[in-house]
């Protein structure tokens, strides 16, 4: 257990003293009553009592740049001539991507497996620092880079 370095500006009045035998006993009691207490209701005092906490959000990397859009381009069914049957399907997805210099640019990846591996395969957590609703109910976030550039991004594409 470290010790603190007593605070000489304080006056002496808001100072107390005890000795190292009453600390561990206060600290071991505090222990025992937090290993005991309802987890749930831990949980919910610190969350009212604690300050405004950001929204964290995490966005997909690829290729070293960030994911920032996706459309599907073509999603075509292929049925069995006799049966009629679904038997396949072709989708060839469109991804944006955004570089360290801002730059911008789209790779066409073909079928939703391979869409599915680079979206959720590496990613790096972001602070949201303002969000917006548009008449829609659609909500965009701001959110900040790691590297400090802030990037506004609709709600789809994040998490």
């Amino acid at each position: 257990m470290e010790e603190k370095q007593v605070d000489k500006e304080k006056p002496a009045s808001e100072m107390v003293q005890i000795s190292k035998k009453e600390w561990q006993k206060v600290q071991d009691q505090l222990a025992m009553l937090y290993n005991v207490a309802d987890k749930g209701r831990i949980q919910s005092y610190e969350k009212q009592h604690q300050g405004k906490q950001l929204l964290k959000v995490k966005l997909s990397v690829y290729d070293g740049k960030y994911i920032v859009g996706w459309r599907v381009v073509e999603d075509s069914y292929t049925y069995h001539p006799t049966t009629g049957q679904l038997v396949g399907e072709t989708q060839t997805i469109e991804v944006e991507l955004l570089d360290k210099d801002n730059k911008r640019s789209i790779v066409k990846l073909n079928g939703y497996k391979k869409f599915s591996d680079i979206r959720y395969t590496e990613r790096v957590e972001v602070s949201v620092v303002s969000k917006k609703e548009d008449v829609s109910g659609n909500w965009t976030f701001d959110v900040e880079l790691p590297d400090g550039r802030i990037l506004s991004l609709d709600s789809r594409f994040v998490n």
